[in-house]
This record gives structure tokens, C-alpha cells and sequence, in this order.
């Protein structure tokens, strides 16, 4: 039963695989008072969680057996951070890229950043605009690539932010082929970081045109109060029991040590939880 809960996540890493004049006389705005939403909004850090030397005693950790307890909570992670970082490398890096350059005040209450996104073989080009609403700020996110396949001003990602600059939401449509929504993230910050963050997957038909098993998975990345300060839920699609199935992770950003509720996997509703070094241990 477990091998084929593995198979079939892969399987899910496997599909995202196959899918991955400048002043307004008339306006009296200040052309450096827009402020982009934080990086990780769109891609929050996943790697404590998935790196093997993050726990606290690295040294021990490095000979150490991890523990099915722990390997199981990180492949269920792992497939998103797949899903952002392979599938979606090129508009993601677009917009962490924004960050190393000025933006462009154009006027009608919008601003823009454009440049070339370094790392990657091609030549993309992005265009991201800022416009201030009386309700928030929206934002798109346009790219062009130069040489094999090109293409020009592509919508990749779209969203809005507060004007607080404290919560929003992001679209990313899959690709250049595909236009259409794949991955909605929904977030919200707190004391200077993500407090929390939902990755929903909402493409409604697959490769071959037909529904989509995945639509509507999620996982949903969270901070909390207590020994265990970070949470993560996430409902995902299983096709072997052609149902969803539910997986609740907790863990402590500082210490490591954390525990997994997945009744689908270990066939009941109890904790299993893993030491700071990622051993198994028995819960407390």
C-alpha cells in the first residue's frame, strides 16, 4: 500500500515535469512609492524542510538513518517544490529578477521593471507592471524569449496585492503552448515573513484535453504557536485509490524535529513523529 502512494506521487511529479514619456505631469504620484510583494510569495523557502543537513545536530544527522517518518512528509512537499522550480523556472526567475532593478514610473498609475532574466540558455526578456488601484495593486507579468521558439509578450503570472503589502494572490498559467491557469497561490505576511501560503492547483483539463484527476490539490504552508511552529496540510489526488488523500505536517523551524499524520500511508490517524537528528521516534 505504501509503494503504490509513492508511485503515485512521483507519478504527479512526473505530469508537472511533462506540463513546466516617463512622468505624468497631471498625476501627482510618487514614481518610487510602489513596493513589489516579497519574493516568497510565489516561491517560499521549502529547503530546511527538504535538506537532509537541516536538523540540529548536522554532524550526527551525516550518519544518522533518516527515517521513513520524515522521507514520506518530504516527498509530499518535494512535488511542489518541483512544480514551482522546474516546471515554472522561467517566470519565477523572472520575478525574483525584478528585484535587482529599478522600476519605470509610465504613468495612469503604473509602474514597470524590464530586463533580461540571467540563467538560462535562451534569452528571456520579462516586462512586469505594477498598477495602484484604490483597492490594491495588480500585477502581470509579461515574457519574451529570443532564438529557438521564440515568443513574444507572453502572459505568464498575474495577481494582486494588498496596499498594505501584507497579503495577495498570484495566477501562474503553465505555458507559451498551454495559456491556462495552472497553479494559484494564495499568501499573507506576517512581522516582515510568509505567514502563510496555499499552492492550488487548478488546471481543469490535462495534456490529452481531458479532466484534470489533480485539479483542486493543494498544499497549504503555514506558521503556528507552539513546539511545532510550521505547519503544512495538503490534499492531493491519489490515482491508485482514485480518490484525494490528506496529509498534515508539523515541524520546529529551530530544532527540526516534527511529525506526520497521513492515514492513507500508515493506515491509521495516529502521529509519527522524527527526532532533530531525523530519526524515527515514537511520539510524545
Amino acid at each position: 500500500m505504501k509503494t503504490k502512494l509513492i508511485h503515485a506521487l512521483w507519478a504527479f511529479v512526473l505530469i508537472l515535469n511533462f506540463s513546466c514619456d516617463n512622468s505624468d505631469e497631471d498625476n501627482d504620484v510618487n514614481a518610487d512609492a510602489l513596493v513589489l510583494p516579497p519574493y516568497e510569495s510565489m516561491a517560499v523557502d521549502f529547503d530546511d524542510f527538504l535538506d537532509d543537513s537541516s536538523t540540529a545536530d548536522k554532524q550526527t544527522a551525516s550518519t544518522a538513518k533518516i527515517g521513513e517518518n520524515w522521507l514520506y512528509p518530504r516527498l509530499v512537499v518535494g512535488f511542489w517544490n518541483t512544480a514551482l522550480f522546474t516546471n515554472l523556472a522561467v517566470p519565477i526567475a523572472s520575478f525574483k529578477s525584478a528585484f535587482s532593478h529599478e522600476s519605470e514610473f509610465i504613468g495612469d498609475n503604473t509602474w514597470q521593471w524590464m530586463y533580461t532574466v540571467d540563467g538560462f540558455a535562451s534569452e528571456y526578456t520579462a516586462r512586469l507592471t505594477g498598477e495602484l488601484t484604490s483597492d490594491g495593486v495588480i500585477w502581470e507579468m509579461y515574457v519574451s524569449k529570443a532564438g529557438t521558439a521564440p515568443f513574444n509578450e507572453f502572459l505568464w503570472f498575474s495577481g494582486v496585492s494588498a496596499l498594505d503589502g501584507n497579503s495577495g494572490e498570484w495566477t501562474l498559467n503553465q505555458n507559451v503552448e498551454t495559456p491556462t491557469p495552472i497553479i494559484n497561490i494564495q499568501w499573507s505576511r506576517e512581522n516582515d515573513e510568509i505567514g502563510s501560503i496555499k499552492y492550488t492547483w487548478v488546471r481543469e483539463l490535462d495534456e490529452d484535453g481531458g479532466d484534470d484527476l489533480f485539479y483542486g490539490s493543494y498544499l497549504e504552508y503555514g506558521l503556528q504557536e507552539g513546539d511545532y511552529n510550521v505547519f503544512y496540510d495538503v490534499h492531493i489526488y491519489d490515482s491508485e485509490y482514485e480518490d484525494f488523500i490528506d496529509v498534515d505536517i508539523e515541524w520546529s523551524r529551530s530544532e527540526f524535529y516534527g511529525r506526520v499524520m497521513a492515514p492513507s500511508y500508515f493506515e491509521n490517524d495516529a502521529w509519527y513523529c522524527w527526532d532533530s537528528t531525523g530519526a524515527d521516534v515514537v511520539c510524545e
